[in-house]
């Protein structure tokens, strides 16, 4: 009897040394797509560039992404940067991201992560504003607008949600009753985003936001010259940043404030085609992380949305929308962002004490006498 129970022994210990071998030996890595192998339109539908863009992209961030030292068969650049651009660019879930590039979740959240951090560090070489010797050249061109001298940027907010965080989601929470960050921006005559500021709860004011931006220290430190932004209801009046006349007392100021409006509409629209372009941001799925990293996100989207302007890049048709839903779709979306100044109006009694508001009064009259009462 003892020698049976010793011989099952032994060949149940066969039995899962063998087990561990073939478990071993049958072990395989997902295959990950070619991404030079797969249809332009493919990648203009999934990724929101074409091949010749991507190319300079994997260009841009090979030493930012490249490891030598990786093993167990890592993502090709080209396939680690078709993932974060298909996450950034899709309204679903990092699983079906997944799918399109035949990669698990996990892989996913971790391309999406390094691509992020490396297009934040170029941050700086792709959001740029004008430089003094191209003032002259921005004025004109948004003058050809509407007439407002001396414009030299717009500036506005709009909401990206993000998932209620931890600790105080209440500062996150915005006026239409969703947790975001709001995200200030200015933009050229082309919508290059000029400065991004992507750090601020949803909560926040317009006005607020601009004092604590980097764009208005250096406004103050004189960078504009005589130029100046245009800003919305929500921002204070400076004077190198004009904004409407509220309660407006003559045609002029009428004038004044139509010519404003139609030249600052070029912020709306560049975050309607930031929006478009990276689905991440539009809403419909709110970004499902951290607000420090969702600012990272936002900041990355940025540069690849300057690098698709400067590139010609243009936006995929909608899928199965008729040119009149896109219109009245683009034309809610114009709408939306222009309430958003609307509730946002900011402290006129706490602008009125400050020297700044003084001076950009003066300015905003000079400007209404010498180019709208003659019209």
């Amino acid at each position: 009897m003892a020698d049976i129970d010793a011989i099952l022994f032994m060949v149940a210990r066969r039995n899962i040394r063998r087990k561990a071998v073939r478990s071993q030996t049958k072990k395989r890595f997902r295959l990950h797509q070619n991404v030079q192998q797969l249809p332009d339109e493919l990648l203009i539908q999934r990724c929101r560039f074409d091949r010749e863009t991507i190319n300079y992209l994997c260009g841009l961030l090979t030493d930012k992404l490249v490891n030598p030292y990786a093993h167990n068969h890592p993502l090709s650049l080209e396939a680690k940067i078709c993932a974060a651009l298909a996450y950034y660019t899709s309204n679903s879930f990092q699983t079906a991201v997944g799918n399109f590039v035949g990669v698990s979740q996990s892989t996913i959240s971790h391309a999406v992560t390094h691509v992020t951090d490396a297009l934040v560090e170029l941050g700086e070489q792709f959001i740029q504003f004008p430089p003094p010797e191209s003032h002259q050249r921005e004025k004109q061109q948004f003058c050809n607008i509407a007439g407002f001298p001396d414009v030299l940027g717009v500036v506005g907010c709009m909401h990206i949600a993000i998932r209620a965080p931890p600790g105080d989601p209440h500062t996150f929470l915005n006026h239409k009753s969703f947790h975001s960050l709001k995200v200030q921006i200015t933009a050229d005559v082309n919508s290059t985003i000029t400065s991004v500021v992507a750090r601020f709860p949803g909560s926040s004011k317009d006005s607020f936001i601009w004092r604590k931006s980097p764009m208005a220290a250096r406004c103050a430190a004189g960078y504009l010259g005589t130029g100046h932004l245009l800003g919305g209801s929500g921002y204070p009046l400076q004077p190198w940043l004009l904004t409407p006349v509220r309660h407006p007392s003559c045609r002029a100021e009428e004038l004044y404030n139509e010519a404003l409006k139609k030249t600052h509409s070029t912020v709306v629209r560049t975050c309607q085609l930031l929006k478009k372009r990276f689905r991440c941001l539009e809403g419909t799925r709110v970004l499902n992380c951290f607000p420090e990293k969702c600012g990272r996100i936002i900041i990355a989207c940025c540069v690849l949305h300057n690098i698709a302007v400067s590139r010609g890049v243009e936006l995929p048709p909608n899928e199965g929308a008729t040119p009149g839903q896109r219109d009245r779709q683009d034309s809610r979306e114009g709408e939306e962002e222009e309430e958003e100044d609307e509730e946002d109006e900011g402290d006129e009694e706490e602008d009125r004490e400050s020297p700044h508001y003084h001076l950009g009064q003066q300015k905003r009259e000079a400007v209404i006498q010498q180019h709208f009462e003659k019209l």
